[in-house]
């Protein structure tokens, strides 16, 4: 090769090279640009902007409509976020909340406890026991954790913390498979009254029957008609039976004007779809842990020992509305 030719093509190649370090100075590789891009986006079956990515519901949003996360709580720090759950229900006057059904429970702060990524709502013997009409036989002998987004105290004007009308919710949850111990995950009406008219049943687990899973609406006077998305034992509706305890399970409700369904790790499991008896105002979400309730009792799923501890255990709890 001449060496002017020779000269003239190293001219060239030093130009070029100074080009594509300038390139790639101001805007950075090419791999570079197509990450940056990439992390702007939540993944397939996500919703969401990162690093704020949710699993998206299982149901699609309307036409011209999309799900937006308007509550969540992920338990990522050592406390749940206080301005959005109390671990007391909603006619807390002081000293939280007894027993649901006439269980052995009380429910106490110290029992919610948040670590590693999630909260355990832990019901363990209480000592002394407490006299209170609302447990069974008027004596309380456990304490037991709730969530709620009730009002924190019911005599002080407080508001709920959180509230909504319509909306798919979901927590992903362990509950324990053992007799006596109960895992609730249900919706009321926010009515400082109390006059509660409907209530949405998520989910309810007798621990004693941990691969039957109720899904229930209850509705009219005194909440005296029920609707479940299963028919008894052995019967998940159109979910699979087995027993979810083993690992981690989201259970989800999808609440709109013309139907409620029910969900469980994204299956639907059954439906309601009166639209002239499904509630149209705001509600509350309440997650709590019973021992020994009287359903527990019928069903003869008690505490083979009273000295038992166990938890239930939550990784989120969330809720998306179409926006």
């Amino acid at each position: 090769m001449p060496d002017a030719f020779r000269r003239a093509v190293n001219a060239g190649f030093a130009v070029l090279m100074v080009l594509l370090l300038l390139s790639t100075s101001a805007c950075g590789s090419v791999s570079d640009s197509v990450t940056g891009l990439a992390s702007q986006t939540c993944g397939a079956g996500e919703i969401g902007t990162p690093p704020n990515c949710f699993t998206a519901p299982p149901t699609p949003a309307a036409p011209g409509k999309a799900w937006n996360v308007t509550f969540s709580e992920e338990f990522n720090g050592n406390d749940y976020d206080h301005n959005k759950l109390t671990p007391c229900f909603d006619w807390n006057y002081g000293s939280c909340t007894s027993s649901f059904n006439l269980g052995k429970e009380t429910y106490k702060p110290e029992q919610v406890r948040v670590s590693g990524g999630s909260a355990k709502l832990v019901a363990e013997p209480l000592s002394p026991p407490e006299s209170n009409d609302a447990c069974f036989e008027g004596v309380c002998t456990y304490k037991s954790g709730l969530l709620s987004t009730a009002r924190p105290r019911a005599d002080d004007g407080s508001q709920y913390l959180y509230s909504f009308t319509y909306g798919y919710v979901e927590a992903r949850i362990k509950y324990p498979n053992v007799p006596g111990f109960f895992t609730a995950f249900w919706m009321l009406p926010t009515d400082p009254t109390h006059q509660y008219q409907n209530e949405i049943d998520i989910i309810e687990i007798l621990g004693g029957y941990p691969e039957n899973m109720y899904q229930s609406y209850h509705y009219g006077a005194d909440r005296n008609q029920t609707f479940r998305a299963n028919n008894e034992l052995q019967n998940n509706g159109k979910c699979p039976m087995r027993d979810f305890s083993e690992g981690w399970t989201r259970f989800g409700v999808d609440w709109q004007p013309d139907h409620i369904a029910w969900y469980i790790n994204g299956v639907k499991c059954g439906e309601f779809t009166d639209s002239a008896l499904i509630p149209n105002g705001p509600m509350q979400l309440i997650l709590n842990m019973m021992v020994d309730n009287s359903w527990e009792r019928d069903w003869n799923s008690l505490l083979a020992d009273q000295t038992l501890v166990n938890q239930l255990e939550v990784d989120y709890i969330r809720v998306y509305q179409q926006q």
